[in-house]
């Protein structure tokens, strides 16, 4: 799609897609087996698929009660596609911002994963896929990984004199979640000298921006992260803004979440689930303007 006719339509204050400007596309979640912590998940037409395993290994000497958590992208859908930017430099920060989200925010505590200090720990793995690029891989990718990790369920171990002994026939247990951080992701436009946001970016909207920022929140109103990777610099006071609106998006964000994973009983399922979604008033503007988030969101 020509980038001039994204850039017409948002100058009239309409998205190629229809959504508001602070508005989240669809997420859809198909569910597999619980002991491979299948999930594929789509935000809007983009799709990505994660599944998570677990095996019993010897701790690292300097910290002999911590288990392991690792995380593998593969984004071999963008080197086919002649994706436009570097598709290694890009796996290389969306990797690093799920670790830093996942284990500094201890949504998962590496001691719940020690089996046997200084002996044995479970080392956890979560492999996820790009299917489909349609924008905001941070996001999907992201999500599909703290589901995953949230659907999977591991095997009962004993301990004994003998060693550690897994449980086969013995029920399946989840992993230790403490609370699920949320990725809210915003594109930063310039348009007519204004700065304009659009949260969750399509594959066009992405080719435009002229930067972006990611916040990571739970429901506790916790900032668990910040992600800006350099572009476009904005005032302090829209930053400040923007973070109250992601504060109120995240407490029924995460009950939805919350309750499609309650509801997934069995495997295989298939659970779909609609974001919450702000409903902006009519605006009189050409476009919504990032000054007015403020009276918006306090009204």
């Amino acid at each position: 799609m020509n980038s001039e006719f994204v850039l017409e339509q948002l100058a009239l204050g309409k998205r190629i897609d229809g959504r508001d400007p602070l508005q989240q596309r669809m997420i859809q979640c198909h569910f597999g087996p619980q002991s491979t912590g299948a999930v594929e998940l789509s935000l809007g037409e983009t799709r990505v698929f994660a599944t998570t395993s677990a095996s019993i290994t010897t701790p690292n000497p300097i910290r002999p009660s911590e288990g392991f958590l690792k995380f593998h992208l593969d984004l071999q859908v963008l080197r086919d596609t002649g994706y436009m930017h570097n598709p290694i430099k890009l796996g290389m920060e969306i990797e690093k911002y799920i670790e830093k989200v996942i284990k500094g925010s201890k949504a998962l505590d590496t001691e719940s994963l020690c089996i046997l200090s200084g002996k044995n720990v479970w080392s956890i793995d979560v492999n996820v896929a790009l299917i489909n690029n349609d924008g905001n891989l941070l996001d999907a990718m992201y999500l599909c990984c703290i589901f995953s990790l949230q659907h999977f369920r591991r095997p009962q171990v004993s301990v004994s004199l003998q060693g550690v002994k897994v449980e086969i026939e013995k029920r399946l247990v989840p992993l230790s979640i403490h609370h699920i951080p949320l990725s809210l992701t915003y594109a930063i436009l310039e348009l007519n000298e204004q700065t304009i946001l659009l949260q969750d970016p399509c594959l066009e909207e992405e080719a435009i921006q002229n930067g972006r920022i990611t916040y990571s929140v739970n429901i506790y109103n916790d900032i668990c992260h910040v992600h800006k990777p350099g572009g476009s610099p904005f005032n302090i006071s829209i930053l400040q803004q923007l973070t109250t609106v992601t504060l109120m998006k995240s407490k029924p964000y995460t009950e939805e979440i919350r309750n499609l994973l309650i509801n997934n009983k069995g495997f295989p399922t298939e659970k779909t689930i609609t974001l919450f979604k702000f409903e902006l008033p009519k605006q009189t503007s050409d476009a919504i303007q990032v000054e007015q988030l403020e009276q918006l969101y306090n009204q």
